[in-house]
């Protein structure tokens, strides 16, 4: 058995008791919890198991950690990134990778040159449901797509949340907006046209609610929504010629996922039962580093991302 990986986290987020399971079930080990304050950083590591706490450059420090889990705010993504690079770990960071074409670049820069591993935390992508929409678009069930419709919302009315941050680079288009160009771009490529908006109607300096329509040269066309003032939803729907395509739970799937196919065959609704989409992408990224194998969300994906971004922002 290869020894496990040991791993570090900057950040004490809510979404690392996310990761949390997910690092155990790689039968990998949490070494050092980082925090700027001491307090909560040793609060932390008792609370998550991890050996000890410490300062941000505690875990870059660390000999005895060979992967850091990025769960900071948006605008400190590429400092502490690069930082990582240079310190010669492995980098896990949460979505998006940075707020800006440039930080996404210079992030990705820092890993080639210290010739370490960099990710992208889109964790939908390992999910099993994506391989079943991929392989029936592939295997050409519902015939050339059309329209790509994504949408991911939800109310947001904490003014102290960090989502609705100017300084910390937040916003819908960066917190659920990214999931719905990611997939656009995933399952369509690049477009060759981006047309949105993205309004603030909350003053708080970011934007809370957007919608675009991306292009492509096959003539197929991408709606996009994301929204901090509507109800909840996650849901992709895939239209070709002859079929279409609905992922009811897209992004965040917690229990049982279902995805209803219309085709030749009929109309029904493949269930795939609860699965980890963290576990498999912290797995993922253990046979990244152990072996090089390819990941689903390399960081080099996180740029072409965030050119749209700012093109829907821009429109």
């Amino acid at each position: 058995m290869p020894e496990p990986l040991r791993w570090g986290i900057l950040g004490t987020a809510r979404i690392n008791h996310r990761i949390l399971p997910a690092i155990r079930a790689a039968g990998d080990l949490l070494t050092i919890v980082g925090s700027r304050d001491l307090d909560r950083a040793r609060a932390a590591a008792a609370e998550y198991g991890a050996q000890r706490g410490g300062t941000y450059e505690d875990v870059l420090a660390a000999p005895d950690v060979d992967a850091i889990y990025i769960s900071l705010p948006n605008s400190l993504h590429a400092p502490w990134a690069i930082r990582a690079a240079e310190a010669g770990k492995h980098v896990l960071c949460e979505k998006p990778l940075a707020p800006s074409v440039d930080d996404c670049a210079a992030m990705v820069a820092a890993a080639q040159r210290h010739r370490v591993h960099l990710v992208e935390a889109f964790m939908y992508r390992y999910h099993p449901q994506w391989k079943l929409v991929r392989d029936t678009i592939d295997a050409g069930k519902i015939g050339a797509v059309r329209f790509l419709r994504a949408t991911f919302t939800f109310r947001l009315r904490d003014r102290q949340n960090i989502r609705l941050s100017a300084d910390l680079k937040g916003g819908a288009l960066q917190d659920v907006g990214c999931y719905c160009v990611n997939v656009a771009r995933w399952l369509l490529g690049e477009p060759t046209g981006v047309r949105g908006v993205a309004l603030d109607l909350q003053g708080s300096g970011v934007d809370t609610h957007g919608a675009a329509v991306l292009e492509y040269a096959s003539g197929a066309l991408a709606v996009l929504t994301c929204s901090f003032e509507a109800a909840s939803q996650q849901v992709v729907e895939i239209v070709g010629e002859t079929g279409r395509i609905e992922v009811q739970t897209a992004f965040v799937t917690l229990g049982d996922a279902r995805v209803r196919i219309v085709d030749a065959d009929g109309d029904r609704t493949e269930i795939i039962p609860a699965t980890d989409s963290y576990a498999l992408e912290v797995a993922a990224m253990d046979r990244l580093i152990r072996s090089g194998e390819p990941v689903l969300t390399p960081a080099t994906d996180a740029t072409l991302t965030q050119a749209v971004i700012a093109a829907w922002r821009g429109g």
